[in-house]
């Protein structure tokens, strides 16, 4: 997994945490961005990663909950953030038409989504800073 691409990376996190199927794979969010309340499956890749040319801690998450209820509990714990559409210079390229939003703020995002056929909402979160100059 350290070696993955973007693409395959969404597909890990898009395949894998549906698949998984037990309530009590949640690993804590490390990022000091807010975790949303009722999270039934999560990832917190140990190591950072170069996303949109910064350096990011990664946590993906999923919740049952409706992607408008998960929407509006992250514009109010992020207020000020700017948002926009989670395919507008989409990170995860042309590989999914997801339905869902970018929160930035600072450095820092986060997307909330759902795939058209998907039964939950994943959230990812991005603690980011500037790559390092070479």
């Amino acid at each position: 997994m350290c070696a993955m691409r973007v693409p395959e990376a969404v597909a890990l996190c898009l395949g894998v945490l549906p698949a998984l199927g037990l309530a009590a794979d949640i690993d804590p969010n490390t990022t000091g961005l807010p975790t949303y309340p009722h999270v039934r499956r999560a990832i917190m890749d140990p190591i950072t990663r170069n996303t949109l040319g910064r350096q990011c801690t990664h946590y993906a998450a999923e919740s049952g909950d409706a992607l408008e209820t998960v929407e509006t509990w992250y514009r109010k714990a992020l207020p000020g953030a700017v948002e926009s559409d989670v395919n507008e210079n989409s990170i995860y390229g042309s590989y999914f038409r997801l339905t869902g939003i970018r929160l930035t703020q600072g450095d820092d995002f986060l997307t909330v989504y759902r795939l058209p056929s998907g039964a939950s909402t994943s959230i990812e979160l991005f603690k980011c800073q500037a790559a390092a100059a070479k």
